[in-house]
């Protein structure tokens, strides 16, 4: 008995479906296998392109680094919310953006030769944003120094990361964040990031000289003491250029002024987002700094713009290594400070001053200091390292 019309047709209706999804799949796999290829293509197009950049970028360092290179280099990282706001994104989406600008810009640093990179990150003054930014600001604060002691440029170079500013002033989870990542690298032996949070100059200046009242008060310094090199000794960031003598698995690192020298001048200060002036940053640091104004915004901040902040420097630094040079010679010999400052600069036509001698010079050191001097840093030292390491 043939079968019924209506099951052969369903026998036929499943052949023409069975035939109409071999055709399919294989067409499927025919795509994906083409699109396959292409993305290998243009994966090895783009790594081949990377490789390229990365041996272009080693030798322009290399070719500047046999000009001079600045062993202290300060930024301004400005533009992050005009970034956003050009791009009708949330401020913290720039905030971001500008942080991984910061990433590549230590790793540039830190293969060019620079000793300290310090990056102007929170302002006192930035504390009077909205709630809702400064709590996302604070937020993304946090992770990225929880993420900033293992980058790839801390790793690399062995840096050590350093939190400048007036840390009890923001919220406890900026400061636990930031004292575990100074733990975390306490010990390495490579350049400083200097990352400054709640950090102003005149902040700066003030808690120094604050710290140099009290010891005389406390009879810990004499009054003859107190001069220009003891005061630059008590500048944030200068208690990670002491030797380590006793650091027990990470939980509690002491150091002493035996060998000591104050963080080095800053020699280049970079500003972005085209505003030309300081806002309160490293006003006792930059005295003698080549101050290079870029007009772009910090996330978009590049290669070539730190290029062209480095060949600016070295236009400028043989004569603002003789006047830092004229400065010192002048402040070791005792002459009036006033004076001297006022005339430093005039004096930059100084011809027989060879550049091992303004090196020498130059260099901010406290071997001339008197003993009892040396032993007020080192207390000082220990009480603020006991902070870090919460050691009581």
């Amino acid at each position: 008995t043939p079968p019924p019309p209506s099951s052969r047709a369903s026998r036929i209706a499943r052949g023409i479906v069975g035939a109409v999804t071999v055709d399919v799949t294989a067409a499927v796999a025919r795509d994906m296998t083409r699109r396959r290829r292409r993305d290998d293509a243009k994966g090895a197009c783009a790594r081949g392109a990377d490789a390229l950049l990365t041996t272009l970028r080693r030798l322009i360092l290399r070719a500047l680094r046999r000009g001079a290179t600045p062993r202290h280099i300060a930024v301004i990282m400005d533009g992050n919310r005009r970034y956003a706001r050009t791009r009708e994104l949330r401020a913290s989406r720039g905030h971001e953006a500008g942080a991984a600008t910061l990433d590549a810009l230590a790793a540039w640093s830190f293969e060019l030769g620079a000793d300290v990179l310090s990056v102007y990150a929170l302002s006192t003054e930035n504390f009077k944003r909205t709630r809702e930014e400064l709590e996302e600001l604070f937020d993304l604060v946090c992770d990225r120094l929880e993420a900033m002691g293992e980058s790839a440029a801390v790793r690399e170079y062995e840096a050590r990361v350093h939190v400048s500013g007036d840390l009890d002033a923001l919220p406890k989870r900026v400061r636990d964040a930031a004292r575990a990542v100074m733990r975390a690298t306490w010990t390495h032996k490579g350049p400083m990031l200097n990352v400054c949070l709640g950090y102003t100059g005149r902040e700066d200046i003030v808690r120094a000289i604050g710290d140099v009242r009290d010891g005389v008060k406390n009879g810990e310094l004499r009054a003859s003491d107190a001069d220009e090199r003891v005061v630059e000794a008590c500048l944030h960031g200068c208690e990670r250029f002491g030797d380590v003598s006793r650091c027990d698995e990470g939980r509690q690192c002491l150091t002493t002024a035996t060998t000591w020298a104050v963080m080095p001048e800053v020699d280049l200060l970079v500003r972005t987002s085209g505003e030309t002036r300081l806002s309160d940053y490293m006003l006792y640091n930059a005295r003698f700094a080549a101050l290079v104004f870029v007009n772009a915004l910090w996330p978009e901040f590049t290669f070539m713009h730190m290029v062209y902040c480095v060949c600016k420097y070295q236009c400028a630094a043989r004569e603002l290594r003789r006047a830092r040079a004229s400065y010192a010679r002048a402040r070791d010999d005792g002459v009036d400070q006033e004076h001297v400052l006022s005339n430093a600069v005039a004096e930059v036509n100084i011809r027989d001053v060879e550049d091992k001698t303004i090196a020498n010079a130059s260099s901010s050191s406290l071997t001339t200091i008197s003993p009892r001097a040396k032993s007020f840093i080192a207390m000082r030292l220990e009480r603020i390292t006991g902070k870090i390491f919460q050691v009581r």
